[in-house]
């Protein structure tokens, strides 16, 4: 089990100080991706429900957080499967960070997916091969994601 201390304190090492977090979640085979709404910095852009880690959160306190505030959805367990780097010159009015991407499975009474209107402007679950993204390496992390079976399943965190 990687603790997510261990996560931050690499990304400290390799030069990073912003962090965020990825929800894969998966319903019937699809993966659940958010498009940034047009008054945002990178409208348009297709990616699974995240965002920021406040000071003084963890990595389950944020991801929990993120996807209830972005799409409506609670979080029963979570999975660490990768990370993606964010240079700084991707976004210029974001710090270059980590972010941390789980599989994350909701619990059995699950509910619809509610977008946050102010920073998503609509959602869809996505076939594997018809993931959109700008990063071809988020597509890496989805593939894990799906290749996850029933006997590695996310465990309760």
């Amino acid at each position: 089990m990687i603790v997510h201390r261990e996560l931050i304190d690499q990304a400290r090492v390799d030069g990073y100080d912003a962090f965020c977090v990825g929800a894969l979640i998966v319903r019937h085979g699809r993966l659940l991706m958010l498009r940034r709404a047009a008054s945002d910095s990178w409208a348009g852009r297709w990616e699974p429900p995240g965002g920021g880690v406040e000071t003084g959160e963890s990595l389950a306190e944020a991801l929990a957080r993120e996807v209830q505030e972005e799409a409506g959805l609670a979080i029963a367990s979570a999975l660490y499967i990768g990370h993606l780097d964010y240079p700084a010159h991707e976004n210029p009015l974001l710090p270059a960070s980590r972010g941390f991407f789980f599989a994350a499975e909701e619990p059995p009474s699950r509910g619809p997916v509610r977008i946050n209107q102010t920073e998503h402007d609509r959602f869809a679950w996505s076939r594997p091969d018809g993931v959109r993204s700008t990063r071809p390496d988020l597509r890496a992390l989805v593939a894990r994601r799906l290749a996850l079976t029933s006997r590695s399943a996310p465990e309760p965190w």
